[in-house]
C-alpha cells in the first residue's frame, strides 16, 4: 500500500526514505530556507477563512485533462470527492486520473521522453530542479496573473521549491516535516523521557532497548534520512549561491557520524533486518517504539495497524539546534500539454481552498495553504508538533542531476552500514558523487 514517503521508492512517501532519487538540501539549497519565513508561518492562525476560487481561464477551457500522481488507495478514494467537486464546478472539463502507485519516477520520465506524459503530474520538491532545468514543465506565472492567484496564498518555501530562474512551475498540494512518533506505554515502562537532544536520544534508545530486549528504532541508510541529521548539525548540500557542494563540511561529517553511530552502537537497525518494509511499518507492527516519520505514517497505521498507540513530539535538536526536513509535492503542467488551459484549471482547483481542503482531510500531509492550517489542526490536534516544526523546517530540494546523486549516495551509505567502508571514506565518496552528479549554477 502506498502511503507516500520520501524514504521509499522514488516519488513515494512511505517510511521516510527507502530509496530516493536526489540529494537533499534546503530551499535555495541552504539551511536558511525554512518555513519560518513563509508568508504565514505554520502554526500561526490564518488571517481569514478560505474563499472559493473563481477562474477566468475556465471560461475558455474545455475537453479532457489527464492528471497523474503516485496516489495510494486511501488518497485515491479521497480524490474521488475532489473530482466530484471539480466536475460540478467545471462541467466542460473532464478529468482522467491516471495513478502510478509504484516506480513513479521511472514511468513519468519515460512518458516525458515519449511525449505522452499526462497534462498534469505530481512533482516532489526533491526532484523539482531536475524537471525545471530540463524545460519539461510549463511556467504558470501568466495563468496565476490572469486568475488573480497570489504566491502569498501558499507557504513561501514551498513556492520557492518550484521556482526556477524567476518563473513558477507548480503549486504545492501539501507538505510535511518529520517528527518523532513514539509509543508512550513503552516509554513509561522503560522510564524513558522524550528526547530533546542527540545525547538524550541515545539515553532514551538505550533504556528502551534494555527494557524490551531489542533495538527500538528503525533507521534505514538513505540520504533522504541523512538530511535530518545534516540540518540539525547546521549543514547543507550547497552554498547559498548553489555554486559549490558543501558535503565536505564539518557539519556534514558530524551528521553522518551521529546517524551511523546509532547503528554502530546497537541503537538503530535497518527496517529490513527486523522484517519490516519501512520504519513506519516496523513501528506499526510493534517491532520498534520510535519512528522518525512524516504525516503519511498515520493513514498507514489507521489501515494496517488501527490499534497501535502513539504520541508525537518534535525531533531531538542537534548541535546547531532544532532541524527537520520538509517535503512537499506540486501539481505541475507538462510543457507539451495539448490542453494547457484545462490543465491550469485543474491545478488551480486541486491546490486551491476547495480542492486542497477536501484532499487534506485524509491526513496524509499538511495543506500547502496557511488558510487551511487551523481547520487541519481541528481534525488532527495530536499532530501539533508537526505544525510547530514548521517554524524551523527546511524544504528539501535536490539540484539538477540530483536524482542520480542520491541513488549513488544511497549505495555508499549501504556499503557503510555493511562494514565495507569507514565513515570518513564514505563521506568523501558522497561528496565526490555530489560534485560529479549535480549541475551547479553557472556550469
Amino acid at each position: 500500500m502506498n502511503h507516500r514517503s520520501p524514504f521509499t521508492t522514488p516519488f513515494t512517501r512511505r517510511g521516510l526514505l527507502v530509496s530516493g532519487a536526489g540529494l537533499a538540501a534546503g530551499v535555495a539549497l541552504t539551511g536558511g530556507g525554512t518555513l519560518a519565513g513563509a508568508q504565514a508561518t505554520p502554526g500561526a492562525s490564518p488571517a481569514s477563512s478560505p474563499v472559493a476560487t473563481t477562474s477566468k481561464v475556465a471560461e475558455r477551457a474545455s475537453g479532457e485533462v489527464r492528471v497523474t500522481g503516485f496516489w495510494g488507495e486511501p488518497e485515491l478514494k479521497q480524490l474521488e470527492k475532489v473530482w466530484a467537486a471539480f466536475s460540478e464546478k467545471y462541467p466542460n472539463i473532464t478529468v482522467k486520473a491516471e495513478p502510478i502507485p509504484s516506480d513513479y519516477l521511472t514511468k513519468i520520465q519515460a512518458d516525458i521522453a515519449a511525449g505522452n506524459v499526462a497534462d498534469v503530474f505530481m512533482v516532489q520538491n526533491e526532484y523539482a530542479q531536475d524537471f525545471m532545468s530540463r524545460n519539461v514543465l510549463l511556467s504558470i506565472d501568466d495563468y496565476m496573473s490572469e486568475d488573480g492567484i497570489s504566491k502569498d496564498e501558499f507557504y513561501k518555501p514551498l513556492i520557492d521549491a518550484y521556482t526556477w530562474q524567476d518563473k513558477l512551475y507548480g503549486l504545492p498540494k501539501d507538505w510535511s516535516p518529520i517528527a518523532m512518533v513514539y509509543d508512550p506505554d513503552a516509554f513509561e515502562a522503560a522510564g524513558a523521557a522524550v528526547p530533546t537532544t542527540w545525547d538524550e536520544l541515545h539515553d532514551t534508545l538505550t533504556k528502551l532497548k534494555d527494557n524490551k530486549g531489542s533495538v527500538q528504532f528503525a533507521l534505514d541508510p538513505q540520504m533522504a534520512r541523512y538530511v535530518i541529521w545534516l540540518f540539525q548539525a547546521g549543514g547543507s548540500l550547497t552554498n547559498p549561491e548553489v555554486t559549490e557542494i558543501e558535503l565536505n563540511s564539518d557539519a556534514a561529517k558530524t551528521a553522518l557520524n551521529e546517524m551511523y553511530g546509532l547503528y554502530k552502537d546497537g541503537l538503530s537497525t535497518p527496517s529490513a533486518d527486523i522484517g519490516a518494509g519501512w520504519p513506519g511499518d516496523a513501528y506499526g507492527q510493534g517491532l520498534t517504539s520510535v519512528a522518525f516519520e512524516g504525516n503519511w505514517l498515520f493513514p498507514a497505521l489507521a489501515s494496517d495497524h488501527p490499534d497501535r498507540k502513539y504520541a508525537v513530539a518534535e525531533l531531538p535538536a542537534g548541535p546547531a539546534g532544532k532541524g527537520t526536513p520538509a517535503f512537499t509535492t506540486s501539481y505541475s503542467i507538462f510543457a507539451g500539454s495539448k490542453n494547457p488551459d484545462a490543465a491550469w484549471v485543474a491545478v488551480n482547483f486541486l491546490t486551491g481552498p476547495e480542492g486542497a481542503k477536501i484532499a487534506s482531510e485524509l491526513g496524509l500531509a499538511i495543506p500547502g495553504r496557511p488558510d487551511l492550517e487551523a481547520g487541519w489542526l481541528e481534525l488532527f490536534p495530536e499532530r501539533k508538533p508537526y505544525i510547530e516544526a514548521g517554524t524551523y523546517a527546511t524544504s528539501v530540494q535536490y539540484g539538477p542531476g540530483g536524482q542520480k546523486c542520491q541513488q549513488d549516495a544511497d549505495a555508499i551509505l549501504q556499503s557503510l552500514w555493511a562494514g565495507q567502508v569507514e565513515p570518513d571514506a564514505a563521506m568523501q565518496q558522497i561528496y565526490d558523487t555530489a560534485v560529479s552528479d549535480i549541475t551547479l549554477t553557472g556550469q
